[in-house]
């Protein structure tokens, strides 16, 4: 397994993408029990921060397989294990269904939404577990990479999406972008409104969501604060 940093030429990130390739292999099972299954990669000396990360993972790139939009957590699992747990890489495949082990997997690491964390107990966890996948499947929709997204939960040897659908090409990614700006500045919009529209009390990313349609993860992820959502309302 080898990690190494480059630049994406295709999709638009603001930090140099962090590339792993590697076989999955079996963990312990938590993330499965947790509801967040989770493709695991040891040897990831490499990639330099823990945290977790909006990325993709593509299944088979040898034989040029599906990739999907994914949430993916670095570092040493300190919830179960403290800060000398085995360092791994778990990544949550959104939309995917199926068994992994023993599959190749290239996986980009695009953006690090937060660092690793040490929560009270499992419940806790769960809940920022649900706030990562939201504010990942955000990013993607943000970024244009909708079409990685299913309705329905796939497999990789059962995909619903037909792997022209993967093959993106930079014609492609220009009218996502445009369509992404597009969307991104509707929800800007909307999100100013509802803001200007709420008395203080009501003031919550949970209202803004109930009020605008718009998934709380994206909130939480570009406004992570009230303070935040007041002052775009500002502008």
């Amino acid at each position: 397994m080898t990690a190494k940093m480059m630049r994406d030429p295709l999709y638009p990130v603001d930090e140099d993408v962090v590339v792993v390739h590697g076989i999955v292999e079996h963990g312990d099972g938590r993330g499965r029990r947790l509801g967040f299954p989770t493709a695991n990669i040891r040897g990831i000396d490499n990639v330099r921060r823990d945290g977790v990360y909006a990325g993709t993972v593509q299944v088979g790139p040898a034989g040029d397989g599906p990739t999907y939009v994914s949430a993916v957590s670095v570092g040493h699992r300190p919830t179960y294990y403290g800060k000398d747990g085995l360092r791994l890489l778990e990544a949550n495949l959104l939309d995917f269904t199926g068994d992994l082990y023993d599959h190749e997997v290239r996986i980009e690491l695009h953006v690090r939404l937060r660092p690793q964390h040490k929560y009270v107990d499992t419940p806790t966890l769960v809940r920022q577990l649900r706030l990562d996948v939201g504010a990942t499947r955000a990013w993607a929709l943000s970024n244009g990479l909708q079409h990685l997204l299913a309705d329905e939960p796939t497999g990789p040897d059962k995909p619903n999406r037909s792997r022209a659908r993967h093959r993106v090409t930079r014609a492609a990614v220009g009218d996502h972008r445009a369509k992404a700006r597009a969307r991104a500045a509707r929800r800007t919009e909307l999100i100013a409104q509802a803001v200007l529209d709420a008395q203080p009390h009501q003031l919550t990313h949970q209202w803004v969501a109930l009020c605008t349609g718009i998934p709380v993860g994206y909130l939480t992820w570009h406004f992570p604060t009230v303070d935040d959502l007041i002052a775009l309302a500002r502008q």
